[in-house]
């Protein structure tokens, strides 16, 4: 008779032990599985941000991205306030501060927009009062004597 319970109490514990690990199988199988599908769908998503992202119009402008030593995403509005040489200082109309910027490798464009804009002719169209839109690298650097980069200038003429 006791055998008979021994051999009962072991077989349910070898049940028990076979229906718990068969569950976490189940489970383990299951997670991989929203795990792969998780991924694909960030894979889709990312490829149609990067499609959406590309500009079509104009693939010879540098990559517009942030932090130190790279491209601006918002250019800076204002005023010329003075222009030496490869230096210009622009004024911000909301704030009123002064921004300096060189300008011996920028792209100078002219134009009523920043997207109608066009390589300027001749001469740098840019003088002391006009309104320009600056992209720049890095980060600004308020200083006069070391002016952050510009990369490009679009000078907005108004007829």
């Amino acid at each position: 008779m006791k055998r008979k319970h021994i051999l009962i109490f072991l077989v349910v514990i070898a049940m028990g032990m076979t229906a718990c690990s068969s569950d976490s199988k189940e489970d383990t199988v299951s997670v991989e599985t929203d795990s792969r599908q998780e991924t694909e769908k960030e894979e889709t998503a990312d490829t149609e941000a990067a499609e959406i992202e590309t500009n079509p119009v104009e693939p010879s402008q540098p990559e517009i991205l942030e932090e130190d030593g790279k491209v601006s995403p918002d250019p800076i509005a204002g005023i010329v306030e003075k222009y030496e040489g490869s230096k210009v200082t622009i004024r911000t109309p909301e704030d009123d501060m002064l921004y300096y910027f060189s300008t011996e490798n920028a792209q100078i464009l002219e134009g009523y927009s920043t997207e109608n804009a066009q390589a300027a002719e001749g001469d740098s169209p840019i003088a002391v009062g006009d309104k320009v839109e600056i992209s720049y690298r890095g980060l600004i650097d308020f200083d006069e004597a070391h002016p952050s980069e510009a990369v490009k200038i679009v000078v907005i003429t108004v007829e």
